[in-house]
């Protein structure tokens, strides 16, 4: 049962970080940054994860290194809990693995929901609205 647990925590890891990279690409739209300007930019495996020459043309601020933190806490926790998830020993570890991903997911899915807002609606927080 743990290890089925792992397996969903890491999926659900995987979604939120999809999540995340939408919001850097919310905040590059807000840039006023064209769409065919971010695709040529994001050519190439380390800029398509990690936004480097994005990142050395425009500053990202703390989007890079929230970016760069993300997806290699993500990588890891799912290589261990798929790997190592069924060992019992290594039960405690991958629970306090675990929380410090959320604790790194918490400000990442933050910014991310913020930065679709202002794409989508114009203001940072929505309790109710229709989409377009």
């Amino acid at each position: 049962m743990f290890y089925f647990l792992m397996i969903v925590i890491a999926l659900y890891n995987l979604l939120l970080y999809a999540n995340f990279r939408s919001g850097i690409y919310s905040y590059l739209r807000l840039s006023k940054m064209s769409k065919t300007y971010i695709k040529k930019n994001r050519k190439g495996f380390i800029n398509y994860w990690l936004y480097h020459s994005i990142n050395k043309q425009n500053s990202l601020g703390i989007l890079y290194g929230l970016n760069l933190i993300f997806l290699i806490a993500t990588f890891t926790f799912m290589v261990f809990a798929i790997t190592l998830g069924f060992i019992e020993a290594l039960q405690s570890t991958l629970i306090v693995f675990s929380i410090v991903l959320c604790a790194i997911e918490i400000p990442c899915v933050i910014i991310a929901s913020t930065y679709s807002n202002i794409e989508d609606y114009g203001k940072p927080f929505i309790l109710l609205a229709k989409r377009k």
